[in-house]
């Protein structure tokens, strides 16, 4: 049957641009056609420039920058939380609760005729926790997506816990879905992973959200096979038939460490889809980072990784600040020719807000932390500007072990305080190292940069960064 459409021109007056604390970004409004709730699930570039929408409503939606037209392409689907755009303009792909689904505009009007089943493989039920999140595409044509856990008030076999889905098939598991539609599991480990990214290099990583066996929101590096923390995947994998008896130990030894932590309040509360800056600078002096939107509060987080003796770990800075927004950042998508960030948000049981944002460079860099990176006794800081001068007391440095647990939620553990010597400036004033005493793996560094000002005058602006330390370098 198809779908009635209607078109909608946004009144170029009714885009609101909004000067942001932050001096260094600009970030507007952009308006949904009249008498649509917009809760983005997911988006997609078309070739043709059009940003392709799904919501959680159902729908897709196209939206052209140029001429701010929105037109509806699709409707009917079954919450969606994943997009991709397909070839020649007029295919998607998009992630349903039951399935992947393959979408057409048959005759190129800009309206889906044909909607076919491209590949599926996990079970679910009515229980509303059981999202499918996604989705990207790698090199070879391949999609990732992650599905989440069922909400409980009690768990089995694994006690205590909050998120357990009885036998129903592969849920808490990374997969991937072929180029020809075979379903194949890849990582158990998850909770409620609002969703996948991968990074310019090929590697694929996946967000998770903190509860039960998840102690704050994460960024994981799906590395084949590894198991990502929750145990109720586990009954799923052949590797594992005795899993239901694992203690909370068994389990901690098995389970790969997050990539990135990002802690609990101070950095949001339900992490979502990390999309990596690869506009060569167009969006500020960033360029390879990752960002990390949050689904329950109006914060976009930054990071960087670095590999250490074989594994990734790395820093998580504030970048967007609560405020800023207007609401929960579900999935973001850099513009191919502008790099300026557009941004679909979500309300609806996460947090507050909905509808469509667009981030762009104002062209200005503050004064703050580029990039942290660990040697072999401490850190080392680059900055955005050449720093007029740096002591001891610039650096404040905490750790502590974030607890693996069952319960809903998680504790700090071993709380530290580590002194700071032999620090060095750079001539250049950009690069700042100390040693660090104590330093240990295991564990996040909270790195607090105080009273630190560039050559220029300009004080430092967000001089926080979460160092998630797995492995110290030999």
């Amino acid at each position: 049957m198809r779908i009635h459409i209607l078109r909608f021109f946004a009144i170029a007056a009714a885009v609101s641009s909004v000067r942001a604390a932050d001096p260094d970004y600009k970030i507007t409004n952009i308006p949904a056609p009249d008498g649509v709730l917009l809760e983005v699930g997911g988006m997609d570039w078309m070739p043709d420039g059009r940003l392709m929408m799904c919501t959680r409503r159902g729908e897709i939606w196209s939206f052209q920058p140029e001429n701010s037209e929105w037109t509806q392409f699709a409707s009917g689907l079954h919450e969606p939380l994943g997009l991709v755009a397909g070839k020649d303009n007029s295919e998607i792909y998009v992630l349903q609760r039951a399935e992947l689904t393959r979408i057409t505009d048959t005759d190129k009007d800009g309206i889906a005729e044909r909607f076919e089943r491209f590949g599926k493989g996990w079970g679910y039920t009515g229980n509303y926790h059981e999202y499918a999140f996604g989705l990207v595409r790698d090199k070879e044509g391949s999609f990732y997506g992650a599905l989440g856990l069922g909400f409980f008030p009690k768990g089995e076999p694994f006690k205590p816990t909050w998120c357990s889905h009885g036998n129903v098939p592969w849920r808490g598991w990374l997969f991937k879905i072929t180029s020809d539609g075979k379903y194949v599991p890849l990582n158990p480990g998850c909770r409620e992973p609002n969703s996948v990214g991968i990074s310019p290099d090929g590697d694929v990583f996946v967000t998770d959200n903190q509860g039960s066996y998840v102690p704050s929101g994460v960024l994981n590096h799906a590395e084949p096979g590894a198991f990502l923390g929750h145990p109720d995947g586990l009954m799923f994998d052949k590797r594992h038939p005795d899993a239901a008896s694992y203690d909370i130990e068994k389990l901690n030894s098995l389970r790969k460490r997050p990539a990135l932590y990002l802690p609990y309040r101070e950095m949001g509360m339900s992490c979502t889809a990390p999309r990596w800056d690869t506009t060569g600078g167009k969006f500020g002096p960033f360029a390879g980072h990752v960002l990390i939107g949050d689904v329950n509060t109006p914060k976009i987080n930054r990071g960087t990784l670095e590999k250490v003796d074989g594994q990734f770990q790395g820093a998580a800075y504030p970048f967007i600040e609560a405020g800023e927004l207007g609401g929960g950042s579900n999935r973001m998508a850099f513009h191919p020719k502008t790099g300026a960030l557009y941004v679909g948000q979500t309300a609806r049981g996460w947090g507050s807000g909905h509808g469509l944002k667009m981030i762009e460079w104002t062209g200005k860099t503050s004064m703050g932390l580029q990039e942290i990176s660990l040697t072999k006794d401490g850190f080392k800081i680059t900055f955005t500007q050449p720093a007029a001068e740096v002591k001891a007391e610039s650096f404040k440095i905490d750790s502590w072990v974030p607890e693996y647990t069952g319960n809903y939620g998680s504790k700090r553990l071993d709380k530290r305080k580590h002194q700071v010597s032999g620090v060095k400036l750079s001539a250049n004033g950009l690069v700042a190292e100390f040693a660090v005493e104590g330093l240990a793996g295991d564990r996040l560094f909270l790195i607090e940069v105080r009273d630190v000002v560039s050559k220029s005058g300009g004080a430092i602006r967000n001089g926080k960064a979460y160092y998630t330390l797995n492995r110290l370098r030999k």
